[in-house]
């Protein structure tokens, strides 16, 4: 079977590791780098052997593209992403799908109509323990969930929010919510069932920037249960991201997706270490973005090739990829108004806190 062809668009840090993700994949081939910046699009086209462009409307109309790769700032993602289902391309958007769920709203509608693809890119998702604390925790096995939280609490220095489009409402639509809790956010709502309520604080303690570097928010789950929100870049040196799951039959805790305690009040120890052994420690971004590793986002690419070759549904879609998105900006409503929020949130179509 030939190889899926890819548009990756845009040249940025995050390119770079999907570069080193397709070349770890014999079935894929990226055919095209677009970037507005020459020096760093044709540079990092020359790595993988494909040409360079500078206009999108280019790059997802060409027929040696089968899907396409937006990896541009977060408020650029739509307009990229609306032209590319709209030239019959499928698509894989980096995370956030969107700012803003009208936005988020016009990629879902414009894949729907096309008929394409649309995946989001979550990759904490694949790693193998999050797949085994979403099995326990919908076989019941850590019994009436109680709490369920998430800590990202990362550093990024200064010279990090000084490239313009970081921090800002109009590019980046967040701060440390939107652009780096999100992963474990898309995470526990995943894990924990829908967001009832939400009630947060933001703040920007340290950086010169637009948006928050500190956030915390009070989580009310669908089903009862309640969870906190720690999300920061202002905490050096940065620690592993966690996700927590507590019941009143287990507790499991992911760090960076990797399973760091599984305590089960009906499992084992022969259990227990088994799923503590499952993966190695990997790679983490609390103080260096680059430093992730390349193998989730591999198994993500990956589904969505066989979800396009097979018809089905790939693991993260669109509407997945949107509720992650209502957290966010449901935090900040409420950081903004000093009251709680419900969702599903309506009339969600402006920037700001």
């Amino acid at each position: 079977m030939a190889p899926t062809r890819f548009a990756l668009i845009g040249a940025g840090n995050i390119a770079k590791i999907y570069v080193q993700a397709f070349a770890a994949i014999p079935d894929a081939q990226v055919t095209v780098v677009c970037s507005r910046t020459q020096a760093t699009g044709a540079a990092l086209a020359a790595s993988c052997g494909a040409i360079w462009l500078p206009d999108y409307r280019e790059a997802v109309t060409r027929s040696d593209v089968d899907a396409v790769v937006v990896a541009t700032p977060s408020g650029s993602h739509g307009e990229i992403a609306v032209a590319a289902a709209r030239a019959g391309k499928h698509l894989l958007v980096e995370k956030p799908l969107e700012i803003t769920l009208a936005r988020a709203d016009a990629i879902i509608e414009a894949a729907e109509q096309a008929g394409v693809v649309l995946a989001c890119v979550f990759p904490l998702r694949f790693a193998a323990g999050v797949g085994h604390a979403k099995t326990a925790v919908d076989a019941g096995r850590l019994g009436r969930l109680t709490l369920a939280d998430v800590y990202v609490k990362w550093y990024r220095p200064q010279s990090y929010y000084d490239r313009a489009w970081r921090g800002a409402w109009e590019s980046d639509g967040g701060g440390a919510l939107m652009n780096q809790a999100i992963h474990n956010i898309d995470l526990v709502r995943w894990l924990a069932g829908p967001v009832a309520s939400v009630f947060g604080r933001t703040a920007t303690l340290v950086h010169r920037m637009q948006t928050e570097d500190t956030a915390c928010a009070l989580l009310t789950f669908e089903s009862g249960a309640l969870g906190v929100i720690q999300g920061a870049t202002s905490a050096w040196p940065g620690d592993p991201a966690r996700v927590e799951l507590h019941g009143d039959r287990g507790t499991i805790v992911l760090e960076e997706g990797r399973i760091a305690v599984w305590k089960l009040a009906a499992g084992t120890p022969q259990e227990e270490a088994a799923m503590l052994g499952l993966e190695p420690v990997s790679g983490s971004g609390a103080s260096d973005p680059l430093a992730i590793g390349f193998e989730k986002h591999r198994r993500q690419i990956v589904d969505l090739i066989e979800a396009i070759r097979s018809g089905r549904a790939p693991a993260i879609q669109g509407a997945e990829a949107r509720a992650a998105v209502e957290i966010v900006r449901a935090v900040y409503r409420s950081a903004q108004s000093g009251e709680v929020v419900k969702l599903p949130l309506t009339g969600d179509a402006t920037l700001g806190g």
